[in-house]
Order: C-alpha cells, then sequence, then structure tokens
C-alpha cells in the first residue's frame, strides 16, 4: 500500500475550504438546546418542524424529512459554481471498554498512567472494541435510522468510518439491515483522519491495515492508507489546534471529491468536537452512542489551508504509577 497522506504529510493542496454552519435546520446547531439533556432518539435526529421558501415547489403531501431534502438540493443547484451545501450526519461510537477504564480509574489518572497501558484488571483497550453497552446503544441508532427511512430521512449517500475498531464495529451495528433508498448501501469507507486525538493513548492506536481487512473484510480503506499506522506517537498527544486542523484537512478532501450531498461519518467525541470547531458550530457534548447532524455550506478558494505551528504535547505528563488514591482499585 502507498504511504500515507495525512495532516502533514504528503502534496500540499493548492486550495481549501471554508465552512459555515447553517442554522435553523436542527435543534443542536440551535444556542437555545441544552446539550446536557437533549436525547437524539427521543428527537428523530432534531430536525426542526418548519416551512421552506420552495415548499410550494413539493407536489403532493411530504413529509418534513423529505421537504428538507428538497430544500438542500435546491440549495446546491442555487449555489455559486465554488459553493456547496451537505449534510452530515456525525456518529460517535458506541461505549467501548477504554470508556469503562477511564470511569473505573477517574480521569486524572486516567489520562497520566492507566491510558498508556495496553490494559489492565482483565481489561483490554487498546484500540478499544465495543462493551455490550456500546453496541445496544448502537442497535438504538439503527432502528432510529429504520424508523426515519419510514418518514423521508435521506439515505447516506457515502458511509466514512474511523479505522479504529469501535467506530467500525459502530457503523456495522448502526447501518446492519437498514433498508436505504434504491442504489444506496451500506459500503464503509475507512479514513486515516476521521480518528481520535492522536498519540499517548494506546486506545487511539489503530491496528495494522492487514489486520482490519482481516477482520472486516467488507470495509474499504482510502488509496492511501498505509499498512502500519504513522500518526500515533507514543510520547506526543495531538493538541486542539492540530486536531481540528486534521479534520478540516478531512472536510477539504470530503468536500472536494464526493459529490453526495447527504453523508454518514462515525467517529469519536475529539473527532466531531474538531469538526464542530473546524465548521463553526456551537460545541455539542455527544454522549456515547450519539448522533448530530449538521448542514455545511462550505466555499472553495485558492491557496493551502494555513497549518497551526507545533505546540506541546495536550495532557499531563506520563505517571510512572498510579496516583495513591487509585491504588488497589
Amino acid at each position: 500500500m502507498s504511504s500515507n497522506t495525512a495532516a502533514g504529510r504528503g502534496p500540499a493542496q493548492s486550495f481549501h475550504y471554508e465552512f459555515e454552519t447553517l442554522t435553523g435546520y436542527f435543534k443542536q446547531s440551535e444556542n437555545s438546546t441544552d446539550d446536557a439533556n437533549f436525547d437524539f432518539i427521543k428527537e428523530k435526529f432534531g430536525l426542526i418542524e418548519r416551512s421552506y421558501p420552495m415548499d410550494a415547489d413539493v407536489e403532493g403531501s411530504r413529509s418534513q424529512w423529505q421537504k428538507f431534502e428538497h430544500h438542500i438540493r435546491r440549495l446546491n443547484d442555487q449555489s455559486a459554481a465554488n459553493e456547496s451545501v451537505k449534510v452530515l450526519f456525525l456518529g460517535r461510537h458506541g461505549q467501548g471498554w477504554h470508556n469503562v477504564a477511564e470511569s473505573k480509574y477517574g480521569t486524572e489518572a486516567w489520562d497520566c498512567y492507566w491510558s498508556i497501558l495496553e490494559g489492565a484488571d482483565g481489561i483490554t483497550w487498546s484500540d478499544a472494541e465495543l462493551t455490550e453497552l456500546g453496541e445496544g446503544q448502537a442497535k438504538e441508532v439503527n432502528a432510529l435510522w429504520k424508523e426515519s427511512l419510514d418518514q423521508g430521512i435521506p439515505s447516506p449517500e457515502t458511509f466514512y468510518v474511523s479505522p479504529l475498531t469501535r467506530t467500525i464495529q459502530t457503523a456495522d451495528v448502526s447501518f446492519q439491515g437498514v433498508p436505504f433508498a434504491k442504489g444506496k448501501e451500506y459500503k464503509p469507507l475507512i479514513k486515516e483522519l476521521l480518528r481520535e486525538a492522536l498519540g499517548v493513548h494506546t486506545c487511539d492506536r489503530r491496528s495494522t491495515a492487514s489486520q482490519i481487512l482481516e477482520r472486516f473484510p467488507h470495509v474499504t480503506l482510502e488509496p492511501s492508507f498505509s499498512e502500519a499506522d504513522v500518526l500515533w506517537e507514543a510520547d506526543y498527544r495531538e493538541p486542539q489546534a492540530a486536531r481540528r486542523y486534521r479534520l478540516q484537512t478531512l472536510l477539504d478532501d470530503i468536500f472536494e471529491t464526493d459529490r453526495g450531498i447527504f453523508l454518514s461519518l462515525t467517529s469519536h467525541s475529539g473527532a466531531i468536537r474538531g469538526i464542530l470547531r473546524g465548521i463553526g458550530h456551537r460545541l455539542f457534548a455527544l454522549q456515547t452512542g450519539g448522533v448530530i447532524p449538521v448542514v455545511i455550506k462550505a466555499k472553495r478558494v485558492n491557496g493551502e489551508r494555513v497549518k497551526p505551528p507545533k505546540e506541546p504535547s495536550e495532557g499531563p505528563p506520563a505517571c510512572k504509577e498510579p496516583p495513591a488514591a487509585d491504588v488497589g482499585k
């Protein structure tokens, strides 16, 4: 396989995109929505009941989702040549064993000591797998998609997935057996940059390309995907500015190469925060298994994206032993 083209690697692009969040479509994009108490399952992904300027163009009785899809497609038809609008369904993986471990040991001890290990106390969290609860959370998303398709939600045209095990498992369960529109089907495309914060934590170190394909032969690795994980470093945790740049670079790639309008991205809390910051969206916390749809307007402009200077490793320095209060748990 060819070497990985990732943030800071490969030829610089002569263009980038300026991203803008379009509000007024989903409750999660509105400042009045409390993310601490928002239930995307009960809220049916959070689509706002409203009318659209072009409703009169839609023949017959249409559902809210169908009116929304018609509106978004018309926005694209009316966009300038260098502009486009996409709807991204950003899904966080279900609960993984690393989440269990962090809850067990506490965030402070997790960050400085336990996260550096491969596992402990009968738990393995390197490239963490889903727990039973995590699988259940993905099944709830699966049921929501099936219900929403009956109500006219547009089927995703591309399914982007992080290369980490828990995200592939989440996407597989979330979309298994979902009856998408004719010509649309779940075909996961693994994107290297759609990852959690890079470095230090072994739960965020991916398996090799060969191992991924052996375990998940139905996935497609992007052409630049490398055999080994060349992004993860044992002693350097990716800072927030670098993460935002990485995710914006991912979006540059998606908006440049994907002609689809409705896309699914299954990833991680840190990746989703990076995307939300990169598109000017309000911060919105997601529980494990959560999904947030966002409407993004992008404008293609000349000039490569400005890369932030390298900053010190994010997070506390490593501990040689667990904090005293944590010993014996």
